[in-house]
């Protein structure tokens, strides 16, 4: 072989080990994959729909909530919330008036469509502690029999509730989110009372029936650790 053949040879060697070795080092350095950080971040939510009891003679509500977020994927949330309930046509000329507080709590799997929108789905518990009263009036058109009057004043009563909830939110600015729940509520208990049984519950709604629909409104405020 020429000395020249060789001087080509040996070049085209050492192209192809420096090419290599390039390679090599470029997977080396690769940037690594994120890695979602195991507490994501903690958020305050304001359920701005309960502001129309300001315009409203049958109830005043408020509601706020906590969620914090785990691997961006695994929710947990509180909810705390008072109402004064006082349903039209409740009962007639019985004038009531429902009162307390409540509190759920649950945990769910949230799933990111895109950087600014999200659906979360959580299995929630609710628990209310209120009080009922009002005044049975049941007048004698006849003349005959007198007008029949019993006030109620029921204190300290107990009821407690499962839901399963859709929500979805958007991103509008930073941390900021605006969003609704889609609730199913299933009553678990509640106290029955005579000779009126309760009519509307604090957080959970009417009793008529063991299944009840409702949509809330909400904002929230997320400290993102991403």
């Amino acid at each position: 072989m020429s000395s020249r053949a060789q001087e080509s040879l040996d070049s085209l060697t050492t192209q192809t080990a420096d090419s290599l070795a390039v390679s090599t080092l470029e997977k080396e350095v690769e940037e690594p994959k994120e890695i979602m950080p195991f507490f994501s971040s903690a958020s305050f939510i304001y359920d701005y729909g309960k502001l129309a009891g300001l315009f409203l003679k049958t109830e005043m509500k408020q509601e706020v909530g906590a969620q914090i977020e785990f691997w961006n994927r695994l929710v947990l949330v509180g909810e705390f919330g008072t109402a004064k309930l006082e349903p039209n046509g409740a009962y007639q000329n019985a004038n009531y008036i429902s009162e307390g507080w409540y509190y759920r709590a649950g945990i769910g799997y949230k799933y990111d469509m895109n950087p600014k929108n999200n659906f979360a789905l959580t299995l929630r518990y609710g628990q209310s502690f209120y009080g009922d009263k009002g005044r049975v009036e049941i007048f004698s058109k006849s003349g005959i029999h007198d007008d029949y009057v019993e006030p109620f004043n029921r204190e300290n009563n107990t009821a407690y509730w499962y839901e399963v909830v859709l929500s979805s939110e958007k991103k509008i600015w930073k941390g900021l989110y605006t969003g609704f729940h889609m609730r199913l509520r299933v009553m678990g208990y509640y106290e029955q009372q005579q000779p009126l049984d309760v009519y509307s519950i604090p957080g959970y709604g009417r009793t008529f029936d063991n299944t009840i629909p409702a949509i809330n409104l909400y904002l929230k405020y997320a400290f993102e650790m991403f």
